[in-house]
C-alpha cells in the first residue's frame, strides 16, 4: 500500500504543508501551476521524496482511503499515480466588485489587490502613489462584505497615511469589526484620519466619467447636508469565491460543499481541515475564505491529521456495513446515499470498511434489506426493546413505556448527562442508542411502535449531524409512519421528532417527562403487542 501523499495547489498553505510532511521523511505528491518555492534548500533526500506534476489536469479518483488511484492528463497524456491521502490547498479567488458600482477598471479606479499589490515592496511604489492625495474605498455598499476585507482596506488605509500621507475615505453599510483585532485596527485607522461615512437607507451616487475619474455625492445621514467627493483613485472591494477548478475537484473526489462552493459543507464535524471523506482534507482557499495566519494554521493541522502515528489511530471494521451479495440487486441506492463515499462500485456494490463511518443510512435506505451491520438489524434493535419492555416498571396505575432513539453523538449524550445531573427521568424510559438518527429505518419504528406506548426520535440539530442529513432522513421516515397510521386512527402524538445536542441534559429530561405526560393522557397503545 502507498504511503504517499498529494497535494494539489501551489500557494503558502499547500507549500507549509509540503514542508511538514518532507522533513519528517514523507513522500509527496504536489500537482500545482508553478513550482513550490521552498522556504529551505531542498536536499538530495527530500528531492527524491518530491515528485512535482506542474501542468496537469486530475481526470479520475478511484478508491478510498490508504488506497486512492488518481489519473492525471499532461499535454495529453495520463499519468497514473496511487497514493495515501489527499491535501486540496488551491488559493481562493478574487472578484473586483466593480461592477457592482457601475465602474470600469482604469488608472483612477482599481481593486483591492491592486493596492494592496502596489504597497508591496516593489521598488516603484513611491512613483505610483506620488500624485494621489485622496484615496476612496467602497466596501459593502450593495453586497456584504467580509470581515477579512474591511481588514485589508483598514492595513492599506494606515500604510497610505504613514508612509505616502494620503487622505482615506471609507464607505460602507455594516462595518463588519467583529473579527480578531478589528476593534482596534478600527480605532487606529481613525486616529490616522481616516474618514468613514456609513449608510442606512441612501447610497451615494457614483459617477465615473469619460476619462475615468470618479464623482461621488451623498447625503449624510447624521447632518442631513450633501456632500461631494473627487479621489485621486477610487478601491473596490473584492468578493472571494472558490478557484474555478473547486466545482471539478469537488465532483472527482465526490465531496460535499457549503453554499457558497468551498470544499466542507457547513458542519462543526469537519472543522478543521475535514471534508465527509476519510483521508481528503481541504485546507486554505479550497475551504474557505482564509486570513494569511487561518492559511498557516490550516497548513499545521493539515500536517498533524497525516503524521499522527497509527497507534493513534485505531481501527477495527467488524461492526462496519456489509452488503449481502444474494439479495443485492445493483440498484446503487447506496452508492447514492452514502455521505462518506465509501461504497465502490466494482462489478457489483462493494463497502471499503476504513471509510465506513457505520452511520446506517444505507442499511435504512437500502429497498431490498441487503446491507447488514452488527447490533443494527432490525431484530438486534427489536431484542433491545423486547428485553426492555420485560423489565419495565409495572402497577396498578398505567406507567407508559417509552423507547427513545439517541444519537450517539448527540441525544445518548445528553441522556447520559440528564442521568448524572439527577434530573427526572420517566420510569418507563429506554434509551436505544444508534450511531447515527439516519441509521432508524421504517421497520426500527414499526418494532418500537409494537411494544412501546411512545417513541422518541431525537437527533442532531440541523447542520450538526456528522453525516449530514443523517436527522433529516429520519424525520422524513418518521412523518411518513405518522402520516400513514393516523389515516387508521391512530394517535400521531406516540411518535415524536426532536433535535438536541450533547450538551442539553436539562432539555432531555424535560422532553421525555413532557412526552410521558402526553402518553399518559392518551392512555395505553392500541398497537401495542
Amino acid at each position: 500500500m502507498t504511503q504517499k501523499t498529494l497535494i494539489i495547489g501551489s500557494g503558502r498553505c499547500a507549500c507549509e504543508t509540503a514542508e511538514a510532511l518532507l522533513v519528517r521523511g514523507n513522500e509527496i505528491i504536489v500537482a500545482a501551476k508553478q513550482m513550490l518555492q521552498f522556504s529551505f534548500p531542498i536536499t538530495d533526500l527530500e528531492a527524491r521524496q518530491v515528485e512535482m506534476l506542474t501542468g496537469t489536469q486530475i481526470f479520475s479518483c478511484r478508491g478510498t482511503v490508504g488506497n486512492f488511484d488518481i489519473i492525471f492528463v499532461r499535454d495529453g497524456e495520463k499519468l497514473y499515480r496511487s497514493v495515501k491521502n489527499i491535501v486540496i490547498a488551491e488559493d481562493a479567488l478574487r472578484k473586483p466588485n466593480f461592477s457592482l458600482y457601475g465602474l470600469k477598471s482604469c488608472s483612477h479606479v482599481i481593486s483591492l489587490s491592486g493596492v494592496t499589490e502596489s504597497l508591496s515592496d516593489a521598488p516603484d511604489k513611491s512613483l505610483f502613489f506620488s500624485e494621489i492625495k485622496k484615496a476612496l474605498f467602497l466596501t459593502g455598499l450593495k453586497d456584504e462584505s467580509h470581515p477579512l476585507i474591511l481588514e485589508e482596506i483598514m492595513q492599506a488605509c494606515l500604510r497610505l497615511q504613514s508612509e505616502f500621507q494620503i487622505r482615506s475615505y471609507i464607505l460602507t453599510k455594516n462595518l463588519k469589526v467583529a473579527g480578531n483585532g478589528l476593534e482596534s485596527l478600527y480605532k487606529k485607522t481613525r486616529a490616522s484620519g481616516a474618514v468613514y461615512v456609513k449608510f442606512t437607507e441612501t447610497l451615494p451616487e457614483i459617477r465615473q466619467e469619460s476619462n475615468g475619474s470618479i464623482t461621488i455625492e451623498f447625503l449624510d445621514e447624521i447632518t442631513g447636508e450633501k456632500f461631494r467627493l473627487s479621489p485621486d483613485v477610487t478601491v473596490a472591494d473584492e468578493t472571494i469565491l472558490p478557484c474555478e477548478e473547486t466545482a471539478n475537484l469537488a465532483e472527482i473526489f465526490r465531496l460535499d460543499r457549503d453554499k457558497e462552493g468551498f470544499l466542507q459543507s457547513d458542519n462543526v464535524h469537519r472543522i478543521s481541515v475535514f471534508t465527509n471523506r476519510k483521508g481528503i482534507l481541504a485546507a486554505d482557499g479550497s475551504r474557505g475564505i482564509q486570513s494569511p495566519a487561518d492559511e498557516m494554521t490550516d497548513a499545521a493541522n493539515a500536517a498533524v491529521s497525516l503524521l499522527r502515528p497509527a497507534a493513534d489511530l485505531p481501527e477495527t471494521f467488524e461492526d462496519r456495513a456489509e452488503i449481502q451479495k444474494d439479495r443485492c440487486v445493483r440498484c446503487l441506492t447506496c452508492y447514492r446515499v452514502c455521505p462518506y463515499r465509501a461504497v465502490i462500485l466494482n462489478h457489483i456494490p462493494h463497502i471499503c470498511a476504513s471509510s465506513c463511518e457505520r452511520c446506517g443510512i444505507c442499511a435504512a435506505e437500502c429497498p431490498r434489506g441487503a446491507i447488514e451491520i452488527r447490533h443494527l438489524n432490525n431484530a438486534d434493535i427489536s431484542e433491545q426493546i423486547i428485553k426492555a419492555e420485560n423489565t419495565a416498571p409495572k402497577g396498578d396505575k398505567f406507567i407508559p413505556f417509552l423507547v427513545a432513539f439517541c444519537c450517539r453523538r448527540s441525544a445518548a449524550q445528553a441522556a447520559e448527562l440528564a442521568s448524572r445531573m439527577r434530573h427526572h427521568l420517566p420510569q418507563g424510559l429506554r434509551v436505544i442508542e444508534v450511531p447515527c438518527a439516519g441509521s432508524i429505518s421504517h421497520s426500527h419504528l414499526f418494532s418500537a411502535l409494537n411494544h412501546a406506548d411512545g417513541v422518541l426520535v431525537l437527533t442532531c440539530h440541523e447542520g450538526n449531524c456528522h453525516s449530514e442529513t443523517g436527522n433529516l432522513r429520519v424525520q422524513k421516515r418518521a412523518a411518513q409512519i405518522t402520516e400513514i397510521l393516523s389515516m387508521t386512527g391512530f394517535e400521531k402524538e406516540r411518535i415524536l421528532v426532536k433535535t438536541l445536542a450533547s450538551n442539553m441534559g436539562k432539555e432531555f429530561a424535560e422532553i421525555t417527562s413532557q412526552f410521558e405526560e402526553k402518553m399518559i393522557a392518551l392512555g395505553p397503545s392500541k398497537l401495542r403487542n
